[in-house]
């Protein structure tokens, strides 16, 4: 499974939120409406953050929302908000633009979209195109090329 699944309905385009679990909460609503999680999943992903800290911020400007596979995950599903203004998942050390939602139905089974997903991400040519982008489309078409 690739970043295929990442299709055009599943990506969002904010100027701002008010903070992180509201951009958590955002980010996964696609993923909500399509029934991919549930609205557990939403409140565990917040509650690893509020737990762990802001482990989620895998490197400036994104981060990867995500929490343990259980019952209120479906299917495996990828979703992302793309915000304008980035907002900070801690005392002004990790900030985020690109908020991607994982979810997981077992322990394995997400491998294939997170390994497409770091190789994209760790191009910072393509970080950027994805941190300028301006509509879903563009987002979408940046991320075909690059996968």
């Amino acid at each position: 499974m690739s970043l295929e699944i990442l299709t055009k309905d599943k990506v969002q385009v904010q100027d701002h939120v008010e903070d992180w679990s509201q951009a958590i909460t955002e980010a996964s609503q696609p993923l909500l409406e399509q029934d991919y999680i549930e609205t557990g999943y939403v409140d565990a992903m917040i509650n690893s953050v509020k737990e762990l800290g802001p482990y989620i911020v895998i490197a400036p400007d994104i981060a990867i929302a995500h929490a343990r596979p259980d019952d209120n995950v479906n299917k495996v599903g990828l979703s992302l908000l793309k915000l304008n203004h980035a907002i900070n998942f801690a005392e002004d050390s990790h900030y985020a633009s690109l908020i991607f939602v994982l979810s997981a139905t077992d322990s394995t089974s997400h491998l294939g979209v997170l390994q497409s997903l770091a190789g994209v991400l760790g191009n910072q040519a393509v970080v950027k195109q994805l941190l300028d982008s301006k509509d879903s489309d563009e987002i979408i078409e940046i991320i075909k090329e690059n996968d």
